[in-house]
């Protein structure tokens, strides 16, 4: 089965598509093969005086040597992902649908030239006995290996008849031609209605793959979008706070999350992380959102909050879910931020002055099957002070030599940038992040959460 076909190619292609294109695969090696030996035959004749008879014959032989050399150009070009729009990238493509009628012509070609340049000797025979076992390497259909046998039956008759063989009995190489003809057509036959069956069992066998494939592939796709759809459309519209963040999953289905909730004058940012990623932690996280979205109103205490999440979580799944969350309640009208987190990385505060505070609250994740105390605290805010939540994937991305980002240099980068406005500071973080790790892959979710105080 051709591994170089996607899985919608398998998917829309049928059980005749994978075995043409299997069988052209195999010919068109073997035509390669052929093109190569033919063209040392040529080169050969045009050297050996014995058999360059006449400047006619030194000239088909010339022409059949540049017909066969242009043939292996040209078939370079038919491979499976034809690289540009050039002339012989077109003839390429063009031969790469029609490499079973490109052998044969291209064989009964040979065979006619070969026939005719050796016809005053009995050097034919050589020819007509040899090139039926050349078709042992093709595979192709029914109809096909009958054409190509006909038409090396049918020349190689011809001159049995026309040639040395005149008024003597025909009969012993008339049999003899007939006998190999039918013999490797037999046996090409067989090899390829096996290698059918083969392609036949793979391909069904990889499309029953390919659709499961699918149908998982969409469904994390709309998983994806759903997940997504949970985090907010835009950040809330005040004057007095400046918002801005974003969360890029490292699989289909991420397990960061973040939110805001609005109460009057006071604002409450949210930013979880479920141990992991993919389709669970999607799920976890549903119900986490759902969570805070039921207990806005008691947002006014975020440890209460997290402490009845912690029982929600533990009470409504049989396998253990590690969930980290931090929450920072900002009250304009008393200037505070209180700051309640379950296991989650530091808050960054940075101050008007450029100095940068961490705010570190050790407590275990929600989820864990022991009592939790929720531990907060509540600082003093103005004007120009700027939260920063996060998610672990941003100080544990690790380059491409394995080095980690660190916290330190996150807080670096929130010293240096976090003078302008939120947008600004989310973009350093992440632009510092992704040149970090260069072409590293990623290997967990990344979450920034930046609110300015204006």
């Amino acid at each position: 089965m051709d591994l170089s076909w996607s899985m919608d190619e398998v998917v829309r292609s049928s059980e005749e598509d994978a075995v043409r294109r299997r069988f052209a695969r195999r010919n068109r090696v073997c035509l390669i093969i052929i093109a190569i030996f033919f063209l040392f035959a040529d080169v050969i004749r045009m050297a050996d005086d014995d058999t360059r008879h006449t400047p006619v014959e030194a000239v088909v032989a010339g022409l059949n040597a540049i017909f066969a050399a242009y043939t292996l150009f040209f078939l370079r070009y038919t491979r499976e992902v034809p690289k540009g729009e050039s002339f012989t990238w077109r003839v390429g493509r063009w031969l790469r649908g029609r490499i079973h009628a490109v052998a044969l012509t291209f064989i009964a070609i040979q065979y006619g030239v070969s026939l005719w340049l050796s016809r005053a000797g009995d050097d034919w025979m050589g020819w007509a006995t040899s090139i039926p076992f050349f078709m042992l390497g093709f595979r192709m259909l029914i109809a096909e290996h009958v054409l190509a046998h006909s038409i090396l039956l049918g020349g190689a008759l011809v001159m049995a008849v026309n040639t040395t063989f005149r008024g003597n009995s025909a009969i012993p190489v008339f049999a003899s031609l007939i006998i190999i003809n039918l013999l490797t057509l037999g046996v090409e036959l067989v090899a390829s209605w096996r290698m059918r069956r083969q392609v036949a069992e793979d391909w069904r066998t990889r499309r029953t793959q390919a659709r499961e494939q699918i149908r998982m592939r969409d469904e994390l796709r709309y998983a994806r979008e759903l997940q997504m759809s949970m985090l907010p459309e835009c950040a809330p519209a005040l004057d007095w706070a400046d918002v801005c963040s974003v969360s890029i999953p490292a699989t289909e289905v991420g397990g960061d999350y973040y939110d805001y909730f609005v109460d009057g004058e006071r604002l409450a940012l949210v930013c979880g992380d479920v141990a992991g990623h993919g389709m669970a932690s999607g799920l976890v996280l549903s119900a986490l959102r759902s969570g805070f979205t039921l207990l806005r109103d008691s947002l006014h205490d975020p440890a209460a909050v997290l402490t009845r999440l912690h029982d929600l979580i533990t009470q409504t799944t049989r396998r253990r879910m590690l969930v980290t969350v931090s929450v920072v309640l900002l009250d304009r009208t008393n200037h505070t931020a209180t700051i309640a987190s379950a296991g989650h990385p530091p808050v960054l505060l940075r101050r008007g002055n450029g100095v940068v505070e961490t705010i570190d609250l050790w407590a275990p994740p929600l989820g864990v099957r022991l009592p939790v105390r929720i531990p907060h605290r509540r600082v003093t805010v103005a004007s120009g002070d700027v939260f920063v939540l996060h998610s672990d994937g941003i100080y544990e991305t690790r380059s491409i030599t394995g080095e980690a980002y660190g916290f330190e240099r996150l807080e670096q980068v929130v010293r240096e940038h976090g003078g302008g406005d939120a947008q600004s500071l989310r973009d350093a973080i992440l632009g510092d992040v992704a040149t970090f790790r260069g072409a590293a892959e990623p290997d967990d979710d990344v979450t920034v959460v930046v609110c300015r105080l204006t």
